[in-house]
């Protein structure tokens, strides 16, 4: 069977449910298929996240644990790129069984051999369709080299200043995607076709407080209306494919994540400080010298001896000290009265897998309304512990429990039950497309197989 999967990044479900009777696509979903929800890996970040739905595994098997992680042996940053992804991905699956994939803006997706494809966000090869033939075949029916598939860092930081531009923007690039998504499915031969459309995250980060009457910083204006029309947009997006796919494909719509209310900042390394765990010296946090360190998604990294370059905790019942001290730190921190971080977890009740060894050593799970802030370095004078007023409303990679920012899952096509709700792991989906597609599904894979075929 032939499947196309449309990805819709940060698409909430609670949105979906709140405006269904404006979304005939989705609402299709929901009355001759499957709609319900995904629930994404720890951290629910996109790069995380993705890797997860193309693995079938967990970070511990795939090894990418977070936007930012520290290279090993050293203490050098790394921001997650596809060259780190360290399992075999869906698409090599299907081309290894004789069937052909194509993936436009996927994030995470690189040049990969016998894959039709537009790489996409954190890929150095970010829009520039591969092979060389997708590339002159864009170039000639578009008249352009690269597919733009996400805002520039330009308009990003003028979110504030200029919204309308913002919208614009954001539009325009999802409607050439569209446009170009649709010609390849037309065009190009495909037993996958999965393109990923980057707007919602986008408008949501900024815009959440729009359409979330429960923030506290809550905003009545036209721009709440401008995230319901580009749910609209989506919608009929999903409609065309629909359309363009035929009866006889099965289509399904996925969301890495949803969202949830933010309107705290905390800043983990001031409190590591208070405690003890970490040093600064001259406003610069001294890394050598600290016992540990985050670097703003609520991750927490020891400085062990013999791991990093001057390790100061010793391997064994120090280490373990130390992890439980942290999480004490953390556990009493409170925020007006409330505790902003919901659980402090060990990366081994995390993950699982041959990477482990990889993941940040704690991990801070926030409540909803909390995350951890995304400038965490120590600044000279008193130290600011929370930020009351974040640049973004909405979030999702706080870290937040996985189960506060669900995202969406719709399945509809051949054999699939009618009106069935179900709510799946995002590394079930792999296997759940493998398994339609009728090809073997790896034993290293950690998810299993949706049950969608219809008793009647």
């Amino acid at each position: 069977m032939k499947v196309v999967v449309l990805g819709f990044d940060g698409a909430s479900p609670d949105l979906v449910d709140e405006w269904i009777d404006h979304l005939p696509a989705l609402g299709r979903f929901k009355d001759r298929g499957v709609l319900g929800r995904t629930v994404p890996p720890v951290p629910a970040q996109t790069p995380v996240a993705w890797a997860t739905f193309m693995t079938g595994k967990n970070p511990g098997k795939h090894g990418v644990f977070s936007f930012i992680a520290r290279r090993s042996g050293t203490y050098e940053r790394d921001v997650a790129e596809p060259k780190k992804l360290k399992s075999k991905t869906i698409w090599k699956i299907v081309r290894e069984a004789g069937k052909k994939a194509v993936t436009i803006n996927v994030p995470m997706t690189d040049a990969e051999e016998g894959v039709t494809s537009v790489p996409g966000f954190l890929s150095s090869l970010e829009g520039v369709p591969q092979p060389k033939s997708l590339g002159e075949k864009v170039a000639r029916k578009f008249g352009i080299d690269r597919v733009r598939g996400d805002l520039g860092t330009e308009t990003l930081d003028r979110v504030d200043t200029d919204p309308d531009l913002f919208f614009e923007e954001v539009n325009e690039i999802t409607e050439e995607m569209a446009e170009i998504s649709l010609c390849l499915l037309q065009e190009e031969s495909w037993d996958l076709f999965m393109p990923v459309f980057m707007g919602l995250d986008r408008i949501q980060h900024f815009f959440w407080k729009c359409v979330d009457p429960n923030h506290p910083r809550h905003e009545e204006s036209e721009y709440g209306e401008l995230v319901r029309k580009f749910y609209v947009k989506i919608d009929e997006i999903a409609g065309e494919f629909l359309k363009s796919a035929g009866e006889d494909a099965l289509t399904m719509v996925v969301s890495d994540h949803g969202f949830c209310p933010v309107h705290t900042e905390v800043v983990v390394n001031d409190y590591l400080a208070e405690e003890g765990f970490l040093e600064a010296r001259d406003g610069e946090i001294d890394l050598e010298g600290s016992m540990a360190v985050s670097y703003g998604y609520g991750d927490v990294w020891l400085n062990v001896k013999g791991r990093e370059p001057r390790g100061v905790v010793s391997a064994g019942e120090e280490y373990e000290k130390t992890r439980d001290g942290i999480m004490e730190c953390l556990g009493k921190i409170e925020v007006g009265g409330k505790r902003p971080i919901k659980a402090a977890k060990r990366r081994e009740e995390l993950w699982w897998g041959p990477y482990l060894n990889e993941a940040p050593d704690l991990t801070a799970i926030f409540n909803v309304g909390y995350q951890a802030a995304r400038r965490p370095l120590i600044t000279n004078g008193p130290r600011r512990y929370v930020n009351l007023n974040p640049r973004w409303s909405g979030g999702h990679d706080g870290t937040h429990d996985p189960g506060d920012v669900p995202g969406i899952l719709g399945i509809v096509g051949p054999g699939i039950p009618k009106g069935k709700r179900v709510e799946a792991r995002l590394w079930d989906l792999a296997p759940t497309i493998l398994d339609l597609m009728g090809i073997p599904i790896p034993a290293d894979i950690d998810g299993k197989p949706l049950a969608l075929k219809d008793p009647g």
